[in-house]
């Protein structure tokens, strides 16, 4: 990294950090991704640009490097913190979550993606939806993988419904949940097992959500 490039990462502002990357505002509004694991970013930018082009709403990919990926920043909250601060809105993010969903049903899976099937985001939990001036974002898609469809949709429920929340918030994620899979269609539960596999087997995971994971599995398998 040169001098100058130095100097304006050091004016950088940090606005999250992952397992493997830190997120920074830039001075110029750009959102700058830097790898701390040298995980090649150019794969992730190059899955935007496809979203983009099939209508998928991602931030515009502005350039990308090995372990940098700069793209637009899309102001505004997070769905997460939306369903905390207004939790009357349940019903209509978990519509906008399943709207998602559909979207990502009709894009052409590239072939660089892992895996076989359609495209699968993996991740895609309220916390990696903006709610931009244009409406919803999807963000983070350094999971992304080809699939069983109905697989990132129970992701999606269990991510929901594992979430340690205040219990005057419980209510508003059961209507979330039950207004996404409206949405969504009758075979998610099918694919609940597959999915709480590919949670657990992330990172490590607490006794408590570990407890949730099995009885939501078992609520859909028995």
């Amino acid at each position: 990294m040169t001098s100058r490039l130095r100097n304006v990462a050091h004016r950088d502002r940090l606005l999250a950090s992952g397992q493997e990357a830190d997120v920074f505002l830039r001075p110029d509004g750009l959102l700058a991704k830097r790898s701390r694991a040298d995980r090649d970013l150019r794969p992730e930018a190059e899955l935007m640009r496809h979203l983009r082009a099939h209508g998928v709403p991602v931030p515009r990919v502005e350039e990308a490097h090995r372990t940098e990926l700069v793209m637009e920043y899309v102001p505004g909250p997070r769905m997460s913190q939306e369903l905390d601060a207004r939790p009357w809105r349940a019903a209509a993010l978990g519509r906008q979550l399943a709207e998602l969903h559909r979207g990502l049903d009709e894009v052409p899976a590239p072939d660089f993606v892992p895996g076989e099937g359609g495209l699968l985001h993996l991740d895609l939990h309220p916390g990696n939806v903006v709610l931009g001036p244009e409406g919803p974002v999807v963000v983070d898609w350094a999971d992304a993988a080809r699939g069983d469809r109905r697989v990132d949709v129970a992701l999606s429920w269990l991510a929901v419904a594992v979430a340690p929340l205040r219990p005057l918030r419980r209510w508003a994620r059961g209507r979330l949940v039950r207004s996404l899979l409206d949405g969504v269609g009758g075979e998610v539960r099918q694919a609940m097992p597959a999915a709480a596999r590919i949670r657990l087997a992330r990172r490590q995971r607490d006794a408590a959500e570990v407890a949730a994971v099995t009885r939501l599995v078992r609520r859909c398998t028995g």
